[in-house]
């Protein structure tokens, strides 16, 4: 089946606005921990590739969702959300009345443990899942107030998804996977692919466009999904334990990447995990335990030495 095929399957077969969400259920999750090191012709050091530059016309979405450059409102904002899951003749609380703000340009990082709501938390920031109680509002919309092709639309307009087990459909290539979200916000067809090279290009994978998923390593797969996050040079970019299935090094590769884009871009990063390790990178960490925050924690952000920037080669 071509490329084409598979795109007009999906758009017959599903329902086009909850396609990233389909990822989750659709796609091979690749689950084992990357313990090898990245292939010699991986691609080069990330940091020494052209920024992601969001006024060049080679990379922005002109039917792009606008969002308020007002720093004092929200880009995000979750005023007291409750999320229930009826469990037989029991009601079961996964989140319990949340207040949280969100500011474009933040590195937010939710921490808890295993059942803590972070998940779900995710899955209400990520506009792919509404409240049961409270109001969840992005760019000053309330999201429940919104059919799902219109959330559709702004969630692929706004929102740039990396998931932990990368989420890439098996039977398409590297350069066909990032060409995903462009396919379904209908951009013109060269200027998607001149758009999926230039983030390959990025991402230290031009070579490996036509390669399979199978063929790619685990940094490798992960470096194809955050390419395809930005695939329409969203301002919000949601990550759900995104090294969780990489090695140390690498893992620190993908979140120097995302640090930079976010220091460079001005790129909201919101980053969901259990993971300590990770605060280092926060302006904010939220800590969030049984369906509460326990407190939301203001942080200056690490700066590591030049000693300590990964370097895959």
């Amino acid at each position: 089946m071509t490329f084409t095929e598979i795109i007009n399957s999906f758009k017959t077969k599903l329902n086009p606005s909850k396609f990233m969400y389909s990822l989750e259920k659709e796609a091979i999750f690749y689950s084992e921990s990357e313990n090898s090191t990245e292939e010699n012709n991986s691609g080069e050091n990330l940091k020494s590739n052209p920024s992601f530059n969001s006024g060049d016309n080679s990379v922005n979405n002109s039917n792009a969702e606008k969002i308020s450059r007002n720093k004092e409102v929200p880009l995000i904002k979750l005023t007291n959300v409750w999320k229930l899951y009826q469990m037989g003749e029991v009601e079961f609380a996964a989140l319990k009345g949340i207040n949280l703000e969100i500011y474009e340009g933040e590195f937010l990082v939710i921490l808890g443990p295993s059942g803590s709501g972070k998940s779900t938390m995710m899955n209400l920031l990520g506009c792919l899942d509404i409240p049961s109680k409270g109001t969840v509002y992005l760019n000053s919309k309330d999201i429940s107030k919104l059919d799902e092709s219109e959330l559709a639309i702004i969630r692929g307009q706004m929102i740039g998804f990396i998931f932990q087990s990368f989420n890439l459909l098996p039977t398409l290539n590297t350069e066909e996977n990032v060409l995903l979200p462009l396919e379904f916000q209908e951009e013109d067809r060269q200027i998607a692919r001149q758009k999926a090279s230039y983030l390959l290009e990025i991402v230290g994978l031009s070579e490996k466009k036509k390669n399979l998923p199978s063929q790619l390593s685990g940094g490798q797969r992960q470096r194809v999904a955050i390419a395809r996050s930005l695939a329409v040079n969203p301002p919000i970019i949601l990550a759900d334990e995104p090294t969780g299935n990489l090695d140390s090094k690498t893992g620190d590769y993908i979140l120097d990447f995302l640090d930079g884009l976010n220091k460079r871009e001005g790129k909201t990063i919101i980053i969901v995990t259990h993971d300590l390790e990770l605060i280092k990178y926060a302006t904010r960490v939220v800590y969030i335990r049984d369906g509460e925050i326990e407190k939301i924690e203001a942080r200056t952000k690490d700066e590591p030495g030049t000693e300590n920037e990964p370097n895959l080669n």
